[in-house]
């Protein structure tokens, strides 16, 4: 279908929401370099189905399903490739990087930088437990909370009813609370 007069161009979509899917991608990621990535080619193919755009629904929550599923489908695909990968490395290696990698953290010391750490480790502590929710409900958690979309939105965004997503981040926030009690006592 050719493009309408009230669909925006591509470097309309892109100054309204670039920033927004970038922060998304990273929600989803947790990687800013492969946020960045993901953001490139979420816009390549927003510009490569434009015309396309058929105006049933909002610009943005048609963006915004283009960019949930893309980012979906690379961290599947980014997953099963990182587990191939994991079972071809000894096992000292991948102990030997951890530790590595453990002891290049600095620490800063002062009651300022001791209340920033503690705010930056629950702060990391929430996210891992954010992201290790299982996908139907991690995506609309992350829409709802961190890109702030109503029901509505993150339903027309994924596809859903607003009942479904309604119960699927009344779950991820059950599931949430019970992977954070754990932690209770330092966040």
């Amino acid at each position: 279908m050719p493009k309408t007069s009230e669909t925006p161009s591509f470097d309309d979509i892109y100054a309204a929401y670039g920033e927004r899917i970038l922060n998304l991608a990273y929600r989803m990621s947790g990687n800013e370099e492969t946020a960045r990535d993901l953001t490139q080619e979420i816009f390549i193919k927003v510009y490569q189905n434009l015309a396309t755009f058929e105006g049933r629904s909002q610009i943005y929550t048609w963006l915004y399903r283009i960019a949930v599923n893309h980012v979906t489908n690379r961290l599947k695909k980014e997953r099963r490739h990182r587990w191939l990968s994991l079972m071809d490395e000894k096992v000292s290696d991948l102990v030997h990087r951890d530790h590595v990698e453990s002891k290049t953290h600095r620490t800063a010391t002062g009651p300022r930088a001791e209340r920033d750490m503690e705010a930056t480790d629950r702060a990391r502590i929430v996210w891992e437990c954010v992201q290790s929710l299982p996908e139907k409900y991690r995506v609309p958690l992350i829409l709802h909370i961190y890109e702030r979309m109503s029901y509505k939105d993150v339903a027309d965004t994924m596809g859903l009813t607003v009942s479904a997503v309604e119960a699927r981040i009344h779950r991820a926030k059950k599931k949430l609370i019970k992977k954070l009690e754990p932690w209770l006592d330092q966040i």
